[in-house]
């Protein structure tokens, strides 16, 4: 990263020194102390200043940050940090100005996180695509709702929502007792690996809205929605549903029980589940059914809904960046 063409910097200025920091820097390892250093090499010396804008040049640092706050006639380039964000945050377009004003000083900010909400892509997850029945048994393909006997139906407000119809018991185990009616769609993660690889922390949050339509007080019913996790590749799990517990890397579920009474309130019920960096794809599950002990079959179905199925991911990002005061 030497360059030529610069005065002699002064002895209290270590040439190379000042080049592992900036290294350091565009690849967003520096420590708390080593941003300190670098931040008073930067405030006290101007031939550390333009070294330091010469290495970033050098690894392709350079972005024209000025664009982001729409001032498309300036005439200097800004250093911005390396980030994996689409946008430039507020401390990033403080350090165009301080770069084209450099008598504002400089100052290096510590790692910082940086939280970011997304949603992921389930497909109809207000049931406005699918007319009549959902096709039966597990998925076949990612991205699209299958599970047990349920339909697509128009409420008196016209809304599409998700009717629960028949409770079903395991098609890959035999014998297994009709404990609940399940719908099912496999989320695959191709299109986040980077975000959950360079993230501090990720989790994934699912929220269903749920409504037991029964006029009268009958058995209880419970409904569910939860996440499994999975690492490899979704056409693993096709054909093994349901898994088998050492194959799933986390879950998470969340449940409310209903004995009618209420036929026009709908409940929200949310659960999270931590996204592993290694983490490949999802399940996830909606379902109403017995709320009794395990094996107890369910209740008779019909009135029981779903709609407004939803899924989020919460990372945290861990940044270093140079902004001035």
């Amino acid at each position: 990263m030497h360059q030529s063409g610069h005065r002699n910097l002064p002895t209290y200025m270590n040439r190379e020194r000042l080049d592992d920091l900036a290294e350091a820097w565009s690849e967003s390892r520096l420590t708390l102390s080593e941003a300190a250093e670098l931040s008073s090499m930067l405030r006290t010396s101007p031939e550390a200043r333009a070294r330091f804008l010469d290495s970033a040049r050098l690894v392709g640092e350079l972005h024209i940050a000025l664009d982001e706050i729409n001032m498309d006639k300036a005439a200097n380039k800004a250093v911005a940090p390396r980030v994996h964000s689409e946008r430039f945050s507020h401390v990033t377009m403080l350090l165009a100005f301080g770069l084209l004003f450099v008598s504002l000083g400089w100052l290096l900010s510590a790692r910082a996180d940086y939280p970011e909400i997304r949603p992921l892509g389930i497909n109809d997850g207000g049931f406005d695509i699918i007319r009549g029945h959902l096709p039966e048994g597990f998925p076949t393909e990612t991205f699209t709702w299958g599970g047990d006997p349920s339909e697509i139906i128009t409420t008196t407000d016209h809304n599409h929502v998700l009717r629960f119809l028949e409770a079903a018991g395991e098609p890959n185990i035999p014998n297994s007792p009709s404990q609940s009616c399940d719908v099912f769609q496999i989320i695959d993660l191709k299109s986040v690996k980077k975000s959950l690889a360079t993230s501090s922390e990720a989790y994934v949050e699912l929220q269903a809205n749920v409504l037991d339509g029964r006029i009268k007080r009958g058995k209880a019913v419970r409904f569910i929605a939860k996440v499994y996790v999975f690492e490899g590749s979704p056409h693993e799990i096709i054909k093994n549903w349901p898994p088998q517990p050492d194959q799933v890397l986390a879950s998470g579920a969340q449940f409310y029980v209903s004995s009618g009474l209420k036929p026009r309130e709908w409940k929200t019920i949310s659960t999270r589940c931590v996204l592993p960096p290694t983490a490949g794809y999802m399940v996830i599950q909606i379902g109403a059914g017995s709320a009794g002990k395990p094996g107890e079959p369910s209740p008779t179905l019909g009135e029981q809904f779903a709609d407004d199925i939803r899924l989020t991911m919460h990372t945290r990002q861990s940044k270093t960046e140079v902004a001035v005061r």
